[in-house]
């Protein structure tokens, strides 16, 4: 039974073949999945029609045959494997880059947010420190950056996967590695090859989200 909860995690967290999930279902022996998920919730699973339905549709329709018990214990797995740095917005309004007048941020209060780049030290403008996010409203790409005392942002345990550099006026950018000069070999730069949808750019922006851990998955 560990192994079919195991193999379930897997595949809500990163099974891209629907063909090798079905071989896989009629393979398992249908005690233990109904010992697992219940006879009502199995018979559901078992008699899902897969062919023709995307991935998510697959993984969303697992999820739903979950009993609340098991739900519980993949959330707790889950976010075990988040790697990207979060942090919860405690406020919206804050100064504009420049000038005298405070707006809107268009961030919601309360709601974790999942960060990508972090500047601090700055020099220039009213802020500090800006951060930039994965915005889930638009396909996980890169919000602008915004002030980072918008959020409370847990910076102490930061995933291997980022790393810091420190310019000539000690200004700090934390980013994921990958996305640097050392490792990614632009055309111009990283953000103007993403933004120019270079191949190379964009497969390597939402390969290094998924590592990170940000996605749908529940």
């Amino acid at each position: 039974m560990n192994e079919i909860k195991s193999y379930l995690l897997n595949f809500i967290w990163e099974g891209k073949n629907s063909q090798d999930f079905e071989k896989w279902l009629y393979n398992q022996e249908s005690g233990k999945f109904e010992k697992l998920l219940g006879e009502e919730n199995y018979v559901e699973l078992i008699s899902y029609d897969i062919r023709n339905k995307t991935i998510e549709q697959i993984k969303r329709h697992i999820k739903q045959v979950f009993p609340k018990i098991l739900i519980n214990e993949f959330e707790t797995s889950f976010k075990e494997k988040e790697k990207m740095i979060k942090g919860v917005c405690i406020k919206n309004e804050a100064l504009n880059y420049g000038g005298k007048d405070i707006r809107n941020w268009d961030v919601t209060v309360g709601e974790t947010y999942e960060f990508l780049i972090i500047n601090t030290g700055l020099k220039k403008g009213n802020h500090f420190a800006l951060a930039n996010y994965s915005d889930r409203e638009n396909n996980f790409r890169p919000s602008g950056y915004i002030p980072m005392e918008l959020f409370d942002i847990e910076l102490n345990n930061i995933s291997d996967l980022y790393h810091r550099i420190v310019n000539a006026k000690k200004e700090m950018t934390i980013e994921p590695k990958s996305w640097s000069e050392k490792v990614y070999v632009p055309i111009i730069s990283f953000w103007e090859d993403f933004y120019d949808d270079v191949e190379n750019a964009v497969n390597t922006y939402y390969d290094t989200i998924e590592k990170l851990g940000i996605k749908n998955v529940w």
